[in-house]
């Protein structure tokens, strides 16, 4: 009997390292089906952890339609699905963008007595914003209001983010509003939401405004959150204000600028004719040795291309890249327009 618990301990031991390494090696996913399968014949009942376990691991690799089987599996035998279970299986649907299917989960779930928590109903509400069905998700919300369990911060976001994608914007404001209202604290990725559908729907001053106030809700403005706002700066031709953020982001430590910050300026300084700017801040990607390949300077090249400084432009580029990769370490190289 001990040899028999020994040799069980073991395998699933040896299941749950496969499981574990799913997310970065997804052939891994029939050997781990496979040994789960096999679990059994060494006299091993699978409990709810290790079921547990393997749909979680199935789910996150894009493997749902398998974790289903896990799912029904449990149901025919004495090991019933728990909660963690059933949420893992509806948010692996939504990602997929099968609500269809997460729905019907969702409604035998609640049959067989499995109360949905907020994970459950983020899932789904997430899920629905994200192909476009708004409205169903704000059912949701109201269902969670009126029965519980209470709408946390992730709820708030994924239905805000859900209605500005879909052109609400006023009555996305009004959720912002009332999730303050309820008491609720917004986090840096509400008001980076905020903040940037503000820039796109012209309201640059309401926005700076509201990242201003960041610091005063205890709030430190992320490296996306100065991002946005960059960019409505650039945008709106405002670049001496999009420089001074990027000189807050350098001088103060407050966050480190990445490549998404600098292809921001670099394409706002380019647009507005600033083409000695532009080249300073690709050669400060260099120095700080920051990728400088096609995907990140095709823009570049696209708006250069009307003003006859393509060429000059790429040969920039295949300047940085070619001591690049001939030393390892580059200087500055300057365009001479």
């Amino acid at each position: 009997m001990n040899k028999l618990f020994e040799r069980s301990f073991v395998v699933v031991g040896m299941m749950k390292k496969m499981i574990s390494e799913l997310p970065l090696k997804e052939n891994r996913v029939k050997d781990a089906i496979q040994l789960f399968n096999k679990i059994t014949v060494i006299g091993y009942t699978c409990n709810v952890v290790t079921y547990g376990t393997m749909v979680d691991g199935l789910c996150k690799t894009g493997n749902v339609d398998q974790a289903i089987k896990l799912l029904n599996d449990m149901e025919k035998g004495n090991c019933k699905p728990n909660i963690v279970i059933y949420n893992a299986i509806i948010d692996g649907l939504c990602k997929d963008k099968q609500i269809p299917k997460s729905q019907n989960l969702f409604e035998e779930m609640i049959s067989k007595g499995v109360a949905p928590d907020v994970f459950t109903y983020n899932s789904l509400i997430d899920g629905l914003c994200k192909v476009g069905r708004v409205a169903a998700a704000q059912e949701l919300f109201m269902e969670m209001q009126a029965r519980g369990p209470s709408p946390d911060v992730y709820t708030y976001n994924a239905l805000l983010d859900g209605l500005f994608t879909n052109a609400s914007y006023e009555e996305a404001m009004r959720l912002f509003e009332k999730m303050d209202n309820d008491g609720l604290e917004a986090d840096i990725v509400t008001y980076s939401t905020v903040i940037d559908n503000m820039c796109k729907s012209n309201n640059l001053d309401e926005a700076k405004k509201l990242f201003d106030s960041l610091p005063s809700m205890e709030l430190k403005p992320d490296t996306q959150a100065f991002n946005i706002m960059i960019q409505g700066f650039m945008k709106k031709g405002l670049l001496q204000e999009s420089e001074n953020l990027l000189t807050e982001m350098l001088d103060k430590g407050l966050t480190t600028p990445d490549n998404i910050t600098y292809n921001i300026m670099i394409r706002g300084f380019f647009q507005n004719n600033e083409i000695d700017k532009a080249v300073q801040l690709l050669n400060d990607m260099v120095e700080k040795d920051f990728p400088l390949n096609a995907t990140n300077t095709s823009s570049v090249k696209d708006v250069l291309a009307a003003d006859g400084l393509e060429g000059k432009f790429i040969g920039l580029v295949d300047k940085i890249l070619s001591k690049r990769r001939s030393k390892g370490t580059v200087t500055t190289v300057e365009l001479d327009v």
